[in-house]
């Protein structure tokens, strides 16, 4: 009977309910399902490219009707040449903060970069960064009140006026120039094309002493003059201050400004104040010359015009006299950037047209 019992135990221990965990698996699949579906919407463009071995071909959409493609044909004048001012300046922006992203601004395929063909992102960056390595202490301020642009189907072809300088160490020189750019853009927004059109007023300038070296001796004779003579030291201190004031600071474009420079009295006093100096000179008279002259200058900061240069000329004596009546000109109101005077960077042009 003790026997009989003992197997009653037994048979009570092994069954026993045992707890049901199918719940438990159920839950972890799905919180994998959960997981890879949440990767495949986060990271994965295309969910049949992982189980493709075809290799993707990029294609270029050609449908000229395509309203998407063609966004600049519901915009005015205004808004296009608004448009591209805005785009170019953020363009120069980033060069010049040492941000150069191409996908950013360029087509897959750049046709043309600075007279270089069929380049590549990576390709297009490797050579704009060579092409810098050999400019130190780079700058390129571009003319907005230059721009001209044109519709050629789809595509923008913008054209406009850079005033460059840099030190290129390998031939040892400064060297300035104004230099014609011709940007093309196509109907995405990209940039198709950029090359230089026309080199103005290149002045390159061989360095034949150190500049530190040249710096401190300067300050050196300005000091022994002082010391023998206090009236030249005042009058040394005099110019200096005047020159701080007038040359001191960055120099801005005009779509860097909050209010752009402009002639006492407006556009209007400006026409009377030309149209009152300008001479027709006999030579431009001889021949008929007729057209605009571009002169590009600096309003500083107390309003005064400098460095004068010829953007774009009609020759004939015209240019040196638009030149020489901008000299002639009383202060302008400065540009004003955060709510201070600065210097800017202005283009004029100046009509020489015969009466009939």
């Amino acid at each position: 009977m003790e026997q009989d019992f003992n197997r009653l135990n037994n048979l009570g221990t092994d069954n026993e309910p045992k707890p049901d965990r199918s719940l438990w698996y159920m839950g972890i699949g799905l919180g994998l399902i959960i997981l890879i579906m949440g990767y495949l919407t986060l990271f994965v463009d295309d969910v049949h490219s992982l189980f493709s071995t075809k290799e993707e071909v990029p294609t270029f959409i050609h449908d000229r009707n395509s309203d998407a493609l063609i966004e600049n044909s519901s915009m005015d004048d205004s808004e296009v040449r608004s448009s591209l001012i805005k785009f170019i300046e953020a363009f120069y922006t980033d060069q010049r903060k040492g941000y150069f992203d191409p996908p950013s601004y360029f087509t897959p395929i750049t046709q043309t970069y600075y007279n270089y063909h069929n380049l590549t992102y990576q390709r297009l960056k490797d050579l704009h960064w060579k092409r810098l390595s050999d400019m130190r202490n780079f700058n390129l301020q571009w003319i907005v009140s230059s721009l001209e642009y044109e519709r050629v189907g789809n595509l923008l072809i913008a054209s406009y006026w850079t005033s460059v300088s840099y030190f290129q160490p390998s031939r040892n020189q400064d060297v300035s120039a104004d230099i014609k750019i011709e940007m093309t853009v196509d109907e995405e927004g990209k940039i198709l094309a950029l090359r230089e059109l026309e080199i103005k007023n290149l002045i390159e300038t061989r360095r034949s002493y150190d500049t530190a070296s040249y710096a401190q001796n300067q300050s050196e004779q300005t000091a022994n003059t002082a010391l023998s003579n206090p009236e030249s030291q005042a009058v040394a201190e005099e110019n200096e201050a005047v020159s701080d004031a007038r040359y001191e600071g960055r120099l801005y474009d005009l779509g860097n400004v909050e209010n752009a420079p402009e002639f006492q009295g407006g556009q209007n006093a400006l026409a009377r104040f030309l149209g009152s100096r300008l001479r027709y000179p006999p030579k431009a008279r001889r021949k008929k010359t007729q057209g605009k002259v571009f002169i590009s200058f600096i309003v500083e900061k107390n309003g005064s015009l400098t460095d004068f240069k010829v953007i774009r000329g009609i020759g004939n004596g015209c240019d040196e006299e638009a030149i020489r009546v901008l000299k002639l000109s009383p202060p302008w109101n400065p540009g004003y950037a955060n709510g201070k005077p600065v210097r800017t960077s202005y283009t004029l042009p100046i009509t020489f047209q015969l009466a009939d």
